[in-house]
């Protein structure tokens, strides 16, 4: 009796985001697909890989681009067609954040990959570079980091970008998170799911890779790059540490809310900016998908974990400037001997007021600039 290998499939959309008409681009972009399709059957033979290449000419090639809305519309078409992963493909430039240009911006959360070739060159090697660049923003897609060889090697100018085979470290470590892939989607096993139980199920059907997603946003970073949100945190804790009240209250804190007041603060908070922001909505469909569920999870993951931090800062520095001013003011201002537990539970009430006021300053923030510094892992 002889055993079949089944093959798993997996699906990467390519997508054509602009009103392309020069015939060179558009045979740059086929090209690059057929080149990324081969290296991907030749390096990983037990996985079926499918490259359907559609266009939806929503953009014209002409000016920068915000790579947010691109990055959106390539979570919609990966949702509606079924595809495990997408790249959104553009000949403009995108507008970077952080640094002077960039060339593409993989995003993990939403698996997809938004690719310009505005300074890829129109030569020959164009659809070489292409490839080679596509294939370094699946790599972040599938989990790897810069190395010092194969596709993951960050490219310092264009013109250094060639394809080169992953090693074999990293080919397992692709393997390994492509296989779960092979399984049915939830909404496939059956049709109808409750809510609650369909987001438990998407998280552990893979909570490794969810958690792994999430840590890499370095979502401690948050108070970096959002300045509303921190200077709402900033200016509420100088309010509190300069009002004799507020050490007064903090002080005379029961101990029952030492620990359940700021979990509930950091998840309100948490809730207040996901929906505040509209964080979960990354598909216009109204069923359960798993991808999009997915997704929801490591965002708002990631939204929990850098309000955490951002709570574990203020409670810090309430501890510094405590233990810094003269006992004898503090004592005059809470009304009581300050002892350690009672400047920590007035630490504890200045981290979770601040991090309430830090959720309203997030609010003030343009959605576009808080998604897409939590969605994209990096500006390549």
């Amino acid at each position: 009796m002889v055993s079949q290998v089944v093959e798993t499939t997996v699906s990467v959309g390519w997508i054509l985001a602009a009103d392309v008409v020069d015939a060179t681009i558009l045979r740059a972009y086929y090209q690059a697909r057929d080149i990324v399709l081969r290296i991907l059957q030749d390096q990983f033979p037990e996985f079926s890989w499918e490259m359907p290449f559609v266009e939806r000419r929503v953009y014209m090639p002409l000016g920068a681009l915000d790579p947010l809305p691109l990055a959106e519309l390539g979570a919609e078409e990966k949702i509606y067609r079924h595809w495990d992963y997408a790249i959104v493909l553009v000949p403009n430039e995108l507008n970077p954040r952080h640094r002077i240009f960039t060339l593409a911006l993989p995003s993990s959360a939403l698996e997809v990959a938004v690719v310009s070739s505005a300074r890829l060159g129109h030569d020959e090697g164009a659809a070489e570079r292409l490839a080679a660049l596509v294939l370094h923003e699946l790599g972040h897609l599938w989990g790897l980091d810069h190395a010092p060889e194969g596709p993951m090697v960050p490219p310092a100018v264009p013109e250094q970008l060639q394809v080169t085979l992953f090693p074999r470290e990293q080919q397992e470590a692709i393997i390994a998170h492509l296989r779960p892939i092979a399984d049915a989607r939830l909404e496939e096993q059956q049709p109808r799911w409750n809510i609650f139980l369909f987001y438990i199920r998407t998280f552990f059907l893979n909570p490794r890779e969810i958690l792994l997603s999430i840590w890499g946003y370095t979502p401690w970073r948050m108070p970096l790059y959002l300045g509303r949100l921190t200077a709402a945190a900033a200016i509420s804790t100088i309010f509190l540490l300069l009002t004799a009240e507020a050490w007064e209250v903090g002080s005379h804190l029961p101990g029952n809310t030492f620990f359940f007041a700021p979990l509930g603060a950091i998840l309100l908070a948490t809730l207040a900016l996901f929906f505040g922001q509209n964080m979960g909505q990354v598909t216009r469909e109204i069923a359960l998908r798993e991808q999009a569920a997915r997704t929801r999870i490591v965002l708002f993951g990631t939204l929990l974990l850098g309000m955490s931090a951002v709570w574990g800062v203020i409670y810090v520095i309430s501890l510094l400037i405590a233990f810094l001013l003269p006992r004898s003011v503090l004592a005059q201002w809470a009304g009581i001997n300050l002892d350690t537990l009672a400047v920590l539970r007035y630490a504890n009430f200045m981290a979770t007021v601040g991090v309430l006021a830090a959720a309203l300053g997030g609010n003030l923030e343009e959605e576009g600039d808080i998604k897409a510094e939590v969605l994209f892992d990096e500006e390549t």
